[in-house]
């Protein structure tokens, strides 16, 4: 099951990919030749929004930093 999840995943971000792809091309006037260049600038495109999106290690999610609040 995990296998079929993990494909499922990969598609998802295949398909995100190749639109962002897509879109930076388009917004560079659609030159010829250049397609691995917009494929590689789609996916640092992507890792970074997704690394923005994801909380950081050193914050936690719930907002609780573990200091106890003095009264």
């Amino acid at each position: 099951m995990y296998e079929d999840t993990e494909k499922f995943v990969d598609m998802d971000f295949e398909q995100s990919v190749r639109k962002a792809a897509y879109h930076l091309w388009e917004a560079d006037g659609r030159p010829f030749g250049r397609e691995k260049d917009y494929w590689f600038r789609a996916i640092e495109k992507l890792m970074a929004e997704r690394s923005q999106a994801q909380p950081s290690d050193t914050e936690p999610a719930n907002g609780y930093n573990g200091a106890q609040q003095q009264h």
